[in-house]
């Protein structure tokens, strides 16, 4: 005989999948940016290719930013958010809902902002290898 499941069973076992993937991707996303911003820092220390090195820091000030829209968008739903304290356990949840929705915007507002920039300034400066400048 199949048990039927019911739509709360259902639906987290769906915030669950979308908690794992989010957070499977932020994970990557920002020890990649990290990578980034640290190899543009350091490039600024030597200034030999500075479109370079504007492009590394602004491509990893972007990953990081994406991987904390991810991380934001993948923490309510797994669960975490079973904060207990002086307050009601719904206001504490709301006002930890709000910081979260709060770091997605500015995540996501940094990696608009920044990866377009960052893959634009890469661009034009290898733009004459790729023969655009003839």
């Amino acid at each position: 005989m199949v048990r039927e499941l019911s739509p709360w069973r259902l639906r987290g076992a769906l915030l669950g999948v979308v908690a794992a993937v989010s957070l499977a991707i932020a994970v990557p996303l920002f020890a990649l940016g990290t990578a980034l911003l640290i190899a543009g820092t350091l490039s600024w220390l030597h200034p030999g290719d500075l479109a370079a090195a504007w492009a590394r820091t602004l491509a990893g000030v972007g990953l990081i930013g994406s991987s904390a829209f991810f991380a934001a968008l993948g923490w309510p739903a797994a669960g975490w958010l079973r904060i207990r304290g002086m307050t009601a356990p719904g206001e504490t949840e709301m006002a930890m809902s709000r910081r979260l929705e709060f770091l997605a915007v500015i995540g996501l507002l940094l990696a608009l902002i920044c990866l377009p920039f960052g893959a634009a300034i890469h661009a034009t400066a290898h733009g004459p290898w790729l023969g655009w400048g003839r």
